[in-house]
């Protein structure tokens, strides 16, 4: 008699590729230390989480929308970011910052399955102070229907904010309403931001991990510290 086939075994869940936007204009030297410290304390609270998380790091402003400051890096290699580099400057060029990273996600996606890799899981963070005003190459109703296609193709997207304007500006890029959070100018405010957004991260691994459901439009469904009063 012979043994019964085994099941195949399940396939692994996909790495979460975090792509991190961050606004580095003028007007975020007000925030820059603060900003710098919420960004350490999430890479290190995801690091704990598990190492099944890649992440790159865009700084943007006018002099230059897509500087790259990390590519693809595993979560546990990260390197702090410090006052060195990241020195904001210019103004806020966040439309071309926008698309220019979409673009490149989308192209190394590709590059991923022409030869046979697994596609990760994307996860887009927009971390800014401010409204767009600086933007040469991509309008926002490009921008726009580049967010909503990626969505389609289960990209997440989270936007962070310290204007009062933010979720209009969010949802006119695309951006759904239960994954943004606009935080105070202040140590209490980003704090509080950039703890929520690091727990939303570490709900939405943990859900992709054990095969649970995951609403990519509900990223901060365990809470927006920054917006509690």
């Amino acid at each position: 008699m012979t043994d019964p086939t085994p099941n195949p075994a399940a396939p692994a869940p996909k790495v979460t590729h975090m792509y991190i936007l961050v606004d580095r204009s003028g007007s975020m030297e007000s925030i820059a230390s603060d900003v710098i410290g919420g960004f350490n304390q999430t890479v290190a609270e995801q690091a704990q989480n598990g190492p099944d998380a890649k992440l790159t790091v865009i700084q943007f402003d006018s002099q230059d929308p897509a500087n790259v400051m990390y590519a693809g890096i595993p979560i546990a290699e990260m390197t702090k970011l410090d006052r060195t580099s990241y020195q904001p400057r210019g103004g806020t060029p966040l439309l071309d910052a926008t698309g220019l990273l979409i673009g490149r996600i989308r192209v190394e996606q590709a590059a991923r399955v022409a030869t046979g890799l697994q596609t990760e899981d994307v996860m887009f963070v927009t971390i800014t102070d401010g409204q767009e005003n600086e933007s040469r190459e991509y309008n926002l109703a490009r921008v726009t229907q580049l967010i909503e296609q990626c969505k389609a193709e289960g990209w997440t997207f989270v936007y962070l904010s310290e204007a009062i304007t933010a979720y209009a500006d969010a949802a006119a890029m695309g951006y759904d309403h239960g994954s943004t959070q606009q935080f105070q100018a202040n140590t209490d405010g980003s704090g509080k931001a950039f703890a929520s957004m690091s727990r939303g991260m570490s709900n939405m691994r943990d859900k992709k991990r054990a095969m649970e459901s995951y609403d990519s439009a509900l990223f901060f469904e365990t809470g927006k510290d920054a917006e509690d009063e």
